[in-house]
């Protein structure tokens, strides 16, 4: 079903594919109706140029994105809704981890490096908000218990959000997202891929059980949401030819994008 409200806040959730989507939502919206939300000073972001923004810039604005929390809609004049990707919760935890490791600007960098932060460390010390339970809590846009984030999140996404992908099933996301709002073909070159880092099964279990406890709403919620985007796989027409002729555009725009690299 195509949406009647075309204005959309991407929730950039890190280390879930946001930068390759967001390189694809710049196909479909004017660089003058789009406000991007960045990290400055490796620690804040730029909100108070959103706030300080006049009536008439507020009113262009039909695509706002970057890493903010939910309730950042509250700030603009038109209607939104919010889109998003979810990923798995240890695999986001451990692509995060060597993200770290490879971005010496990161600003958990200097300590990790420092503590000499094993996964482990870094997911049962590392107490920020961007780590564990990191969906539910920038979904909810509360900092409460995971069990009431998860109720929120899942509260917010029944009446604010008008798709929910996975990054596991990345292509399959992008045509519910194509199908939704009629963008263009959305081919694209992944972005931000986090360097060499260890596959699950090479990961202890203490680990990957510490990992589980502290990511326990992040996992309920992407277990709900992973039904539900399954469902809704279902009811796309004619999806086999579709992926087909998506990984056929990429793969060719993949070829003729590495020559001009």
């Amino acid at each position: 079903m195509e949406l009647l409200n075309k204005n959309i806040v991407f929730m950039h959730i890190p280390k879930n594919g946001g930068t390759t989507l967001d390189s694809i939502l710049d196909k479909n919206f004017s660089v003058n109706n789009t406000f991007n939300v960045k990290v400055i000073g490796n620690s804040e972001l730029n909100i108070s140029d959103l706030l300080n923004l006049n009536e008439e810039e507020l009113n262009n604005i039909k695509l706002l994105k970057g890493h903010v929390p939910f309730g950042i809609h509250q700030k603009l004049r038109n209607q939104f809704n919010y889109i998003t990707l979810l990923r798995n919760p240890v695999d986001r935890i451990v692509s995060y981890y060597y993200y770290v490791l490879s971005l010496p600007s990161h600003r958990l960098y200097e300590r990790v490096m420092k503590e000499k932060m094993s996964l482990y460390d870094f997911a049962t010390k590392i107490n920020q908000g961007d780590v564990n339970n990191a969906q539910i809590r920038v979904i909810s846009g509360i900092e409460d218990t995971p069990e009431n984030m998860l109720s929120k999140a899942i509260d917010n996404i029944d009446n604010n959000f008008s798709f929910v992908g996975l990054v596991e099933k990345y292509d399959e996301s992008l045509l519910l997202l194509q199908e939704l709002y009629k963008f263009k073909i959305p081919y694209y070159r992944s972005l931000n891929k986090t360097p060499k880092r260890s596959k699950l099964d090479e990961i202890d279990k203490n680990t990957l059980v510490a990992i589980k406890d502290l990511n326990q709403g992040d996992i309920d919620l992407y277990s709900i949401m992973e039904k539900k985007f399954n469902k809704e796989l279902e009811e796309v027409d004619l999806l086999n030819f579709k992926l087909k002729k998506l990984r056929s555009v990429n793969k060719l725009y993949n070829f003729y994008a590495g020559f001009k690299s």
